[in-house]
């Protein structure tokens, strides 16, 4: 199979230097990766650059850092660092496990992890706060409600019960993301280093202190990610730079003691031209002080992500029996895995008044799934299509440009999309699938740009320079040899973009794709309104829905790794032919 990819590169082709139609192949083979990032992470970055640059002096003296902003930042800064910070111990033992297991607990574990991610947070943190009801309903019946008062567990909204269960939500529901960084860290150190801190009887210590660039980085990831979720705060009434974002662009108002984000939300003011423009200028002024915040801890992870791989050693082989995970590190996840999904799948099935067949419930909420299916499977395609133009040939800037988009967050993604597209002659676009397409790629295409960067890694590099050598243009290139290897991969990039597109709370609700209808701003409303059932019968509906294709993705990634595995033969293989 693999000598058959470079002998179809040598018939037509001479041993010359690239020419003119060589230059224009990569151009082409480039060009829908360019168009794409160009389109859906670009646009919007220039668009908030101006509505920042070119804003009334109203909208700017919203930069102003006032009393009210300072407290704004510090709660927001607080809750969710609060939040990293658990999140980052209760992946540690995970982490050790992804590191430092073997055998078929560490591969399953491998999938199992990110399977809070792929929840809706509306939904899962929906799923801990009837957690918390059920606590409160049961220590009432058994201790009296003097026993529940006299401990704080009556979770009012915005106490300070109500405000540890959004934060201890965001901690489980983003947990995966420090133990996956941290456990693929563990994975390439030195194994030299690590035996010898054994014989020094400090292993825990000289571990931590290698693995503690990739636990700053973890911090400082999972602060961003969770800074960017107004779901989890805004029906508790809490305010922090999420939900205010949310109240500017829809009523123009900032929260306050007369004007409670907890109030009901007009449907559609989101959608309305008059005074649109003022308020999504506001809304980015009011996000501005968060975005600086971001982009330090961007350079933090920057930084930390140059510390690691100064500090690693790239290829170090299997690591001895005496370096694997401790059974408190397998225990302790299990423990992990069993609270921060079990619980909050359970409380939500547990709180169900009516329990109806799978089937009726699939009748009641298949419009809104499938449109949801179209809608990701739309933007899975396009995100595949970017992966696979940038394996033939990279553009730098993209990957950078892709990262930046989701650092900003979906809202403003949404709100600049919105700002961009509702205009006459472009309803094709705002009142169809493309605007929610292009803000869910430009949230989360980064993973389909990074699933192609890892097709210009060295053997791969070496596999294109045989190819050139030959005389095979970038397309001839990709088409024959990078393509038929890396095409699980790559595929897996769009699916995950597809999977996390159909769980996307904040550009979904801003944006309310309605044709086709999706299920995320249905219940965003029904929280508001109180329909417990449907809220809990359609949550349930959509976690399970949205395993299909994160199933798929890591089916792929495992074929993917098989083929992966084949370049070095390849490329011995050409060698010698």
């Amino acid at each position: 199979m693999t000598q058959a990819h470079l002998s179809n590169l040598k018939p037509g082709y001479p041993a010359t230097s690239p020419g003119r139609f060589a230059r224009w192949s990569g151009f082409f083979t480039a060009a829908p990766a360019i168009l794409i990032v160009g389109v859906c992470s670009a646009l919007p970055l220039l668009w908030m650059a101006g509505a920042v640059l070119l804003a009334s002096s109203a909208v700017r003296a919203e930069l102003h850092i006032d009393s009210f902003r300072a407290e704004l930042m510090a709660r927001t800064i607080g809750y969710n660092g609060a939040a990293a910070v658990l999140a980052t111990l209760m992946g540690l033992p995970a982490a050790f496990v992804l590191g430092r297991g073997r055998g078929w607990f560490a591969k399953v574990m491998w999938v199992v992890l990110p399977a809070a991610l792929l929840m809706p947070s509306l939904s899962y943190a929906y799923g801990w706060g009837q957690g918390a009801r059920l606590l409160r309903i049961s220590l009432t019946k058994h201790y009296g409600i003097e026993f529940v008062r006299r401990f704080g567990l009556t979770f009012a909204p915005g106490g300070i019960a109500d405000t540890f269960r959004c934060i201890w939500s965001l901690a489980a529901w983003l947990w995966a993301v420090p133990a996956g960084l941290i456990g693929l860290t563990l994975r390439r150190l030195d194994t030299n280093i690590q035996q010898q801190a054994l014989l020094d009887g400090a292993p825990l210590r000289i571990t931590l202190r290698q693995l503690a660039p990739a636990i700053i980085a973890s911090l400082a990831v999972v602060t961003v990610l969770a800074t960017q979720e107004f779901a989890v705060y805004e029906p508790t009434g809490i305010s922090v730079v999420a939900t205010e974002v949310r109240m500017v662009f829809d009523t123009g108002a900032v929260s306050s003691a007369t004007n409670p984000i907890a109030g009901p939300v007009i449907q559609g003011t989101g959608k309305e031209a008059r005074g649109q423009a003022a308020r999504a200028a506001a809304a980015v002024a009011t996000a501005f002080p968060l975005l600086l915040v971001t982009i330090l801890m961007a350079l933090v992870v920057v930084w930390a992500a140059l510390r690691t791989t100064t500090a690693e050693a790239i290829s170090v082989g299997p690591w001895p029996r005496v370096l694997d995970a401790s059974w408190v590190s397998v225990a302790l996840t299990i423990l992990f895995v069993l609270v921060n999904i079990g619980v909050p799948v359970w409380a939500l099935i547990k709180s169900l008044q009516v329990h109806r067949p799978p089937l009726e419930i699939w009748n009641e909420f298949s419009p809104q799934v499938s449109g949801a299916l179209i809608v990701a499977g739309i933007a899975g395609t396009v995100a595949s299509i970017a992966a696979f133009s940038s394996a033939g040939r990279w553009t730098r800037g993209l990957l950078v440009l892709m990262g930046a988009s989701f650092l900003i967050g979906g809202q403003l993604l949404a709100i600049a999309d919105i700002r961009i597209y509702n205009r006459p002659g472009l309803t094709w676009a705002y009142d169809y699938f493309p605007v929610p397409v292009f803000a869910y790629i430009g949230r989360f295409g980064w993973l389909a740009l990074a699933a192609s960067r890892g097709t210009w890694s060295r053997p791969w590099r070496e596999l294109r320079d045989m190819a050139s050598i030959d005389g095979a243009t970038p397309f001839r290139t990709a088409l024959s040899v990078v393509w038929p290897l890396a095409w699980p991969t790559l595929i897996a990039g769009g699916l995950l973009v597809g999977a996390l597109s159909m769980t996307e709370v904040p550009a979904t609700v801003l944006i309310f794709p309605e044709h086709p209808q999706v299920l995320t701003p249905h219940l965003m409303t029904w929280v508001h309104m109180a329909h417990y059932d449907s809220m809990i019968e359609a949550s349930l509906l959509m976690m399970a829905v949205v395993l299909i294709p994160a199933l798929a993705a890591v089916g792929l990634v495992g074929l993917g790794l098989k083929l992966a595995r084949r370049t070095g033969g390849l490329r011995r293989t050409g060698t010698n032919s």
